[in-house]
């Protein structure tokens, strides 16, 4: 924690110095600095919890609707003064508005995750903070993009490979995290062999691949992955004498994420819309011989999410404005039937579980471009749980049992601020969030990136 805000410090202090050194040269020869800025940083096309919800949400394990709502944000082009439409670090609208401007974003958001828009940029962006780093280059009518980041298991490394071609984008995503080991031991003494094998897939491997393209006024986003939620390990033992025995583990989702959005023509209001499906499988199964057991998990469901995000501006004013945006998520979580056997004189027990919900989050996002180096700016949200519904079942025989449990409540805020500095190629920015419902700064975290853009 202490490290990250003295990164944040330290990258400010260095800005302010830099800063200066400029405003000497920029009273020498203001009009051409001020053309330098503008032709260095072009207008950035624009991107994409959850909820946080986002068009194509991190393929994450959720144990309940909560971590949904507001996953998604594709960001249309800032409006009106051309010093706010620039492009972003991940400090930048965490919020998830959708009007506000384009963000390099990741594997899951921003204009990584929809990738076609890193076409014709060459840079490279580094985020100690967040552990990520990204590197597009434009060579003719390709553009080939690299980044890496981190997994959600323990010490695994996240690789993005993708190609961007003018409207058009792909890129794979993959973590690897698998084991294999076997035994093989020989008794001359009764002639037999023993042997056993075991292969590990540790929670976090991840296999995902994503599209992104501009279709006239609209975009389109889409991602299907496959992800180990939890640690597997299958074994298989053979003594040579009785019949093999083997487990075999099953914890993985497959999901698929689907966005449109009218990012690339939004002048005054932003908005995008999509679905996002999950199967969950959480199985266990042991065989010997003939003779095999299969369980099935409470853990394992299906669940499909539409959403709905839009992003508007309330005021503007020349180099400023505050826009304001709401992300709303309908997930649908239906998990699979378990059933108990009793006995061979008793009837099965069968149970069953199902959850609904409506998750919206509203969000505020004002900047202001205090001259073409300096941009500060501000925002907040929070959850609004505006209806969820948790509701279970059990029969055996003729009995039956049903429960069901409602909430409705607004949960914490999320706010923060920062600032944005460009001097020539180089792009700083950082800023620090708290959560106002916690004892003053006792939460306070640190982001900050940087870019060399060309």
């Amino acid at each position: 924690m202490n490290i990250k805000l003295v990164s944040v410090a330290a990258a400010l202090a260095v800005s302010a110095a830099v800063a200066q050194d400029y405003d000497d040269e920029y009273e020498e020869d203001a009009p051409a600095a001020a053309e330098s800025v503008q032709e260095e940083a072009p207008a950035a096309p624009a991107p994409e919890p959850a909820p946080a919800p986002a068009p194509a949400p991190a393929p994450v394990v959720n144990d309940g609707f909560e971590s949904l709502t507001g996953q998604t944000a594709e960001a249309a082009p800032a409006a009106g003064d051309a010093t706010l439409n620039v492009l972003h670090g991940n400090a930048y609208n965490q919020v998830g508005n959708e009007f506000a401007g384009a963000t390099i974003g990741n594997a899951y958001g921003g204009d990584m995750g929809a990738i076609y828009k890193m076409s014709g940029r060459n840079l490279v962006y580094v985020e100690p903070t967040g552990e990520y780093g990204a590197l597009s280059l434009a060579k003719g009518s390709m553009t080939y993009i690299l980044a890496f980041d981190n997994g959600i298991g323990q010490d695994q490394g996240l690789v993005t490979a993708g190609l961007a071609m003018g409207s058009f984008g792909v890129a794979v995503d993959f973590v690897l995290d698998k084991t294999w080991a076997s035994t093989e031991n020989k008794n001359p003494a009764n002639n037999t062999k023993t042997t056993s094998s075991t292969s590990t897939t540790r929670m976090g491997d991840l296999l995902q691949a994503r599209i992104g393209a501009k279709l006239g006024a609209m975009d389109i986003t889409a991602a299907v992955y496959w992800l180990t939620f939890n640690d597997e390990v299958d074994t298989e033992n053979d003594d040579g004498l009785t019949p093999k025995r083997e487990t075999d583990n099953d914890f993985w989702d497959l999901g698929a994420n689907l966005n449109l959005s009218n990012g690339p023509s939004a002048s005054s209001f932003a908005w995008s819309v999509g679905v996002q499906f999950l199967r969950q499988k959480s199985w266990n199964k042991t065989s010997q011989g003939n003779e095999s057991t299969e369980t099935t998990n409470n853990n394992a469901y299906m669940q499909f999410a539409p959403y709905f995000n839009f992003g508007l501006p309330v005021l503007q004013a020349t180099g400023a404005q505050v826009l304001l945006g709401l992300n709303t998520i309908v997930p649908i979580r239906i998990y699979d039937e378990i059933e108990k056997d009793n006995g061979l004189m008793a009837p099965m027990t069968k149970d069953n579980h199902n959850m609904i919900g409506v998750y919206t989050s509203p969000n505020i996002l004002g900047e202001i471009a205090i001259n073409e180096n300096w941009i500060v700016f501000a925002e907040a949200t929070y959850q609004w749980e505006a209806f969820s519904r948790d509701a279970t079942s059990s029969e055996t025989g003729t009995q039956s049992n049903d429960a069901s449990t409602i909430t409705m409540k607004t949960h914490g805020t999320m706010a923060d601020a920062g600032v944005r500095f460009q001097y020539k190629q180089l792009t700083l920015e950082a800023s620090i969030a708290n959560n106002l419902n916690s004892q003053a700064w006792s939460g306070l975290i640190g982001n900050f990136g940087a870019f060399l853009i060309f």
